[in-house]
């Protein structure tokens, strides 16, 4: 199988906070704590039998119909935005999605693993003909997770799994999972699924050293 190593723009970074918390916040104007939805575009590159992804922007999706523990984007407006970015940004590929999931505290999301993947995040992201004939090299789905803390302390961001990291912002807490399609020996749609995951969440590259990784003479 192959391996993935998924890094993450500072702007995609911003974007996907920042629309998670204002749909947790703020909602739509009728209710607060929903799911958002939108676009991720980026690209790939190949290192032996590594795939290395890289994450430069996402666009939330204002017409999605949106619920506190559903999301549903419209397939007209995921395309207007894919011709959009073609002329703003032709060297981008169009990659997949992220959506949110918001929970109250951080009991609820113990509770219910919030930071995985739902079965229903799965066979939607499987189902989902247009993202995959657009990636025939596997096609990215992320989720993240927040909640609201009791108490607010000092801490670091912090790898759950190789494919998930956690980290706070004031009083709320985030969680980033990633998640890659691919096909298998007999051409079915798989996916990296949540645990074992082949997929590296590369967010703290610019601090972590592999041992006996020089550069230079």
């Amino acid at each position: 199988m192959t391996d993935y190593r998924v890094r993450m723009s500072d702007r995609f970074l911003e974007a996907a906070i920042m629309g998670a918390i204002e749909a947790y916040c703020h909602g739509d104007g009728f209710q607060t704590e929903i799911e958002t939805i939108g676009p991720i575009w980026g690209h790939r590159r190949f290192k032996g039998d590594e795939q290395i992804i890289f994450l430069e922007r996402l666009a939330v999706s204002l017409s999605a119909e949106r619920d506190t523990d559903s999301v549903t984007p419209k397939a007209e407006a995921t395309a207007l935005m894919a011709e959009v970015m073609d002329r703003l940004a032709p060297e981008l590929t169009l990659l997949g999605d992220f959506h949110s999931h918001p929970y109250k505290d951080l009991d609820e999301v113990n509770r219910n693993k919030g930071f995985e993947f739902s079965d229903g995040d799965f066979n939607s992201f499987l189902a989902d003909d247009d993202l995959w004939k657009r990636n025939l090299d596997g096609p990215v789905m992320m989720v993240i997770t927040m909640c609201k803390l009791n108490r607010v302390h000092e801490t670091g961001g912090k790898m759950i799994r190789y494919n998930v990291w956690q980290f706070d912002l004031g009083q709320y807490r985030f969680w980033i999972n990633v998640c890659i399609g691919f096909l298998d020996g007999d051409g079915q749609r798989q996916h990296t699924g949540n645990k074992r995951s082949s997929v590296w969440l590369d967010l703290d590259s610019r601090f972590f050293n592999l041992s006996g990784d020089r550069v230079g003479s």
